[in-house]
């Protein structure tokens, strides 16, 4: 069986696509920020019984949509992507506690 490959092309990568100029390093911390804003965009409709980690999960959505593609230093981005990865973990968390069995 021929196993079919996927090469990357990356004219079809979104922030390379309305920000071509930008450093590697840069890009790094964008993708790091769109990756969470993904995971947590695919998370949502799994959380119904989990109010607060939905919640989270929108504020993320919300914060990742606004600073992937808009002027920031590196330094700011990396705060965004850190904060999104903390926003994850806690909207996991909250999900854990809010659906344990009674």
């Amino acid at each position: 069986m021929n196993a079919v490959t996927h090469k990357f092309d990356k004219t079809l990568d979104p922030i390379r696509v309305f920000l071509p100029n930008i450093s590697d390093d840069e890009h790094k911390q964008r993708d790091r920020i769109r990756v969470a804003r993904n995971i947590a965009t695919a998370k949502i409709p799994k959380l119904k019984e989990a109010p607060y980690a939905r919640q989270l999960c929108w504020i993320l959505v919300d914060t990742a949509t606004e600073w992937m593609l808009s002027p920031a230093t590196i330094s700011a981005l990396e705060m965004v992507a850190e904060q999104c990865r903390r926003l994850l973990i806690v909207a996991e968390t909250s999900e854990m506690l809010e659906t344990l069995p009674e």
